[in-house]
């Protein structure tokens, strides 16, 4: 807050010197545009270096143009006292998707499923814990976030009201294949390659997130929150 409250009075101050410059010798730009860029430059580094706000509107920008890629690995596990048809309600959630869906019964109670670019595994065990994996999902930055929006959050909520479960817990982790931005606003000053390890691991309420040098880890119970920490993290959406 401090630092939101200093670098506001910075650009005030700044702002108001390059009226004033401005209004008293309204000389062609050239003759003042030194003066004046210096100090913009000056303020434009202060708020890169101090507001994580700014570097991360900064970095969201340069994620778009660049469209990197990154790779997606979630778990869902259901738990909860569930009837003999279990399997028959999640293949008919799976076939309500608008995407054509590829389907292989590997047994009674082990499904792989394909719904446009994701592919899942349901493992059944003995009615009690339903467990639905998405492995090694390349995809990149742009196609993220609709994919979160239009199919993972539609089929998982189908999901849930249909199989109503006790308990669910979701993992999610998202790897990055050069360095995560994240980890950058935290130890810019030093050289990436340099650094072997680096983790940061806290609480948001219950859930649990977890920023490594190469990837991002989220556990939650709420599907809500999956939705909103998936795209804060994997988009770059200044919290």
């Amino acid at each position: 807050m401090k630092k939101t409250i200093f670098l506001a009075i910075g650009w005030i101050l700044v702002v108001l010197f390059v009226l004033i410059i401005v209004i008293q010798n309204p000389t062609p730009f050239f003759v003042n545009g030194t003066i004046i860029l210096g100090w913009l430059l000056f303020m434009l580094q202060l708020t890169w270096t101090h507001s994580e706000y700014f570097y991360m509107v900064i970095k969201k920008v340069w994620f778009t143009i660049k469209n990197p890629d990154c790779i997606w690995k979630m778990q869902v596990e259901y738990s909860g006292d569930f009837e003999e048809d279990i399997v028959e309600k999640v293949d008919k959630v799976f076939n309500m998707q608008n995407q054509e869906l590829k389907q292989i019964n590997l047994s009674s109670s082990r499904r792989l499923y394909k719904v446009g670019t994701l592919s899942f595994e349901l493992v059944v065990e003995n009615n009690k814990k339903i467990r639905l994996q998405l492995e090694d999902l390349e995809i990149s930055y742009r196609r993220s976030k609709k994919i979160i929006d239009e199919e993972l959050s539609v089929l998982l909520e189908q999901l849930s009201r249909s199989i109503k479960e006790d308990h669910c817990e979701y993992y999610f982790n998202i790897n990055f294949k050069e360095f995560n931005p994240y980890y950058g606003f935290f130890i810019r000053r030093l050289n990436s390659k340099d650094i072997n390890t680096f983790s940061i691991k806290f609480n948001i309420e219950n859930d649990k997130v977890t920023i490594n040098k190469k990837s991002i880890d989220v556990h939650t119970t709420s599907l809500q929150k999956l939705n909103s920490f998936s795209k804060t993290y994997l988009s770059l959406s200044p919290r």
